[in-house]
């Protein structure tokens, strides 16, 4: 720093240099230059990247160990870099793990700071030399950065590191993950994984994992997360995200779940709904319901559930609204009967025919609505449960798979496609039919309704069709390509916008 402020004055002097070589790189005509100037300046680029997040974490270093946050209100460094410099938590975070990890490795930050090794590398041998204790670390790092510097490719550099990390531990036969607790070995006690779930109920996974874990996980993104064909146009974390998800579904389909048995995950809490009507509270939430003349649940619509019905269990469920119109009737039919003015009773409701009441006048609007209400709660006593007119109905009016035993309210069980049919699809499909040459195995496939079942699809051979995960929620539910399968076995895949891709050479006249 004291030769650069010689140079130009001040560190700030220097900075402002630095905003003035931004602005006019930011500023330059890039595309009237030839591709070798942009492989020059990406080169370049790419250690001033480097060099710039070297220099950053010792300026945080210093900033910290000043307390310098504290004259802002902050409590931690973190925290002032998110309110006062505009960065989001985890660029904070990012930084605050820079300026940590180049304190452990003053080897490497002095390679960055001189532009000698990429910020990635960089981060990569931090992380292969961190399971060594500090004497033995900085001497670790110089070899590894020596064989960088040397043109080393990267992972002949971790074939290296992990020798560098055998070669010590044989030496020490009770090693410790040089974190100072020596009853820790390999970091198994730090190990942890925490998913947490926002708002949406998308989740948030983060941790530590062992080095038998990891490389576990990596097995799964090597073997799942390829790309599924030349449309697969996924990131690598999207292809590693749907990895872990098939890998999970496969594992709960294995059986190999406690209690499982082989069918997929599923809890129901049945709530009598006689029993849930005298529940505490149950009384003025019913009359709420009553009022606002039946609330409306949520439910999944759209592409979401199509995809999520194409291959699942279907749970049928009984719906209704209430007919007020009929309520008036029911109370009308009652009052004409047993009320005011029933012909089997005097005004004041005795039969012993020597009344001399004065005759009583209509029932007050109070009134009525009280009798509506108690009207309306017995007739859905009558409507609802197993034995209740709703169940009755739908299992004598529908057909399968709506006929099973119901549940309260009315909620039936109903089986996935037949095992028959299932076995028969998987023995003529044997692996993904997305045109194009998938080969995700029947373990790993859905099974697909070419005709949807919301839209009169029938679970018939001749309807179905093996589709991995990616092509059909995604490709097929998700992006609208609609399938064919030809009756010669051929499949056809066509885009919304028209595209066409093809399991066999264009025909010359169309299969069936």
């Amino acid at each position: 720093m004291e030769a650069a402020d010689a140079a130009f004055g001040s560190a700030g002097a220097a900075a402002d240099m630095l905003d003035a070589c931004l602005d006019h790189l930011g500023s330059a005509d890039w595309a009237s230059l030839g591709t070798a100037a942009h492989a020059e300046m990406l080169t370049r680029l790419g250690r001033a990247q480097a060099r710039l997040t070297a220099v950053h974490a010792a300026v945080l270093a210093a900033f910290t160990a000043g307390n310098g946050f504290e004259p802002d209100g902050h409590g931690s460094a973190r925290q002032w870099l998110i309110g006062k410099t505009g960065i989001s938590k985890g660029a904070a975070n990012g930084a605050v793990g820079w300026q940590r990890r180049l304190s452990r490795h003053r080897g490497i930050a002095a390679a960055m700071a001189a532009g000698a090794v990429s910020e990635s590398w960089a981060k990569d041998i931090a992380g292969w030399t961190d399971k060594l204790p500090d004497h033995e670390r900085d001497s670790a790092d110089q070899i590894l950065l020596e064989a960088a510097a040397g043109g080393c490719p990267h992972e002949d550099l971790a074939v290296l590191a992990q020798a560098i990390y055998e070669a010590w531990q044989a030496r020490h036969p009770d090693p410790d993950d040089g974190n100072g607790d020596p009853s820790d070995e390999d970091g198994f006690a730090d190990r942890y994984l925490r998913l947490g779930t926002t708002f949406g109920g998308a989740g948030k996974l983060s941790g530590d994992l062992t080095a038998s874990a990891g490389a576990a996980l990596q097995a799964i993104f090597d073997s799942l997360g390829k790309r599924a064909g030349s449309d697969d146009f996924r990131t690598v974390e999207q292809r590693q995200h749907d990895a872990l998800e098939e890998a999970l579904r496969r594992l709960i389909k294995s059986g190999l779940l406690p209690d499982s048995a082989g069918m997929d995950t599923l809890a129901q809490v049945h709530i009598p709904f006689r029993a849930l009507r005298q529940w505490p509270g149950a009384s003025a939430a019913e009359q709420e319901w009553i009022s606002g003349q039946a609330g409306r649940p949520g439910w999944l619509t759209g592409t979401g559930a199509e995809a999520a019905a194409c291959d699942a269990r279907l749970v049928p469920v009984v719906t209704g609204t209430v007919d007020w119109l009929a309520v008036d009737a029911m109370a009308d039919l009652w009052l004409g009967a047993h009320g005011p003015g029933g012909h089997d009773s005097e005004p004041c409701g005795c039969t012993c025919g020597k009344c001399t009441c004065a005759p009583r006048g209509p029932l007050s609007p109070e009134a009525r609505a009280r009798l509506r209400r108690a009207l309306l709660a017995m007739a859905a006593d009558a409507m609802s449960g197993p034995d209740g007119l709703a169940a009755w109905l739908r299992s004598r009016a529908l057909g399968a798979p709506f006929t099973t035993t119901s549940l309260p309210l009315d909620v039936g069980y109903a089986g996935t496609i037949p095992d028959h049919i299932r076995r028969a699809v998987i023995n003529r499909d044997r692996h993904c039919q997305w045109p194009g040459g998938c080969d995700k195995p029947p373990a790993a496939c859905h099974i697909h309704h070419l005709v949807p079942r919301s839209r009169g699809g029938k679970t018939k051979l001749s309807g179905l069709l093996l589709l991995c995960p990616y092509h059909h929620e995604v490709c097929v539910h998700r992006q609208g390509w609609q399938l064919i399968l030809h009756p010669d076995g051929t499949t056809e895949a066509i885009s919304p916008h028209g595209e066409i891709l093809r399991s066999h050479g264009p025909p010359a006249t169309r299969a069936g």
